[in-house]
């Protein structure tokens, strides 16, 4: 296996700071991780799928070791242009032909945005994988719309500064392990305060994303937690089940937020849910 880890810059300048491991293998994992972590947070996709996959990992721009601002985007599109462009990067200098996307809480927003808008036709995923979108008004979503009201809102994306909140994330409700708060806590690389500007432009984007149909046009599937009080389940049930019934929707009974820093009656369902999903990309291939 090779292992290679280094900054990917993009059209504007910014450095991402990737993780590309190479097994050999036909088909890539490309995951997007979620709001104020980093990849390394996700280190059960190599240790899962790293014998027979090929995986590339990254640091959202203003997250982890990538450069720019912490937590903090000027416009939610960079994110989907990113990965646009991680997604050229890897067919041309990896010639990879056939790949699953997958996303996890901001990343599984960015990932669904991606989809709608910033897919290419040539480049177009065998799988959609996404776990906990940030669907609805509840979680981090009420805590800003409560204190900020619609007509205030609504322009809140203009405004050209940002400035620093904290405890919108109960870090409490990511699992039931008591220690995934503790070591989110203790890891530099994470940002407990995130920038208003960020926050501004996710909820605007969620609001757009999730209005409509996703229309993927490969498999496609979204698990999230029973009692995920981070993005509100009833929420991504409710979008799963009435807007876009098109995904292979699972709902894992009790779970918090992170499934997979969950305690093991939560977190091995959930892996052996992933496993199944992935296997079949290998065993199965599209035509």
């Amino acid at each position: 296996m090779f292992m290679d880890k280094k900054f990917l810059k993009m059209r504007d300048g910014a450095e991402l700071y990737v993780q590309i491991k190479e097994s050999g293998s036909p088909v890539w994992i490309v995951a997007t991780h979620g709001i104020g972590e980093h990849m390394g947070r996700h280190k059960y996709i190599p240790e899962l799928f790293g014998h027979d996959f090929n995986i590339f990992q990254y640091d959202l721009r203003g997250h982890g070791r990538s450069t720019g601002k912490r937590a903090y985007v000027n416009n939610f599109s960079d994110y989907m242009e990113d990965l646009k462009e991680i997604i050229r990067f890897l067919n041309d200098k990896y010639r990879m032909d056939r790949y699953v996307l997958f996303g996890h809480s901001m990343g599984a927003l960015i990932t669904c945005a991606f989809m709608q808008n910033f897919v290419e036709d040539a480049r177009y995923p065998e799988r959609l994988i996404v776990n906990a979108p940030p669907c609805g008004a509840d979680g981090l979503f009420g805590k800003v719309l409560k204190v900020l009201p619609s007509a205030v809102f609504n322009g809140a994306c203009e405004i050209p500064y940002s400035f620093p909140i904290g405890g919108l994330v109960d870090l409490a409700h990511l699992s039931h392990d008591p220690r995934t708060k503790d070591d989110y806590i203790r890891d530099e690389l994470n940002s407990v305060k995130l920038q208003s500007k960020l926050i501004f432009e996710l909820i605007k984007t969620a609001q757009e994303t999730f209005a409509r149909p996703i229309r993927s046009r490969c498999p496609s599937f979204a698990t999230v937690g029973g009692s995920d009080r981070v993005v509100g389940t009833s929420y991504v049930i409710e979008y799963f089940t009435t807007v876009d019934k098109s995904f292979n929707f699972k709902v894992f009974d009790g779970a918090f937020h992170e499934m997979h820093n969950e305690i093991e009656k939560y977190r091995k369902p959930y892996f052996d849910h992933l496993k199944m999903i992935f296997s079949e990309v290998l065993f199965k291939p599209e035509a």
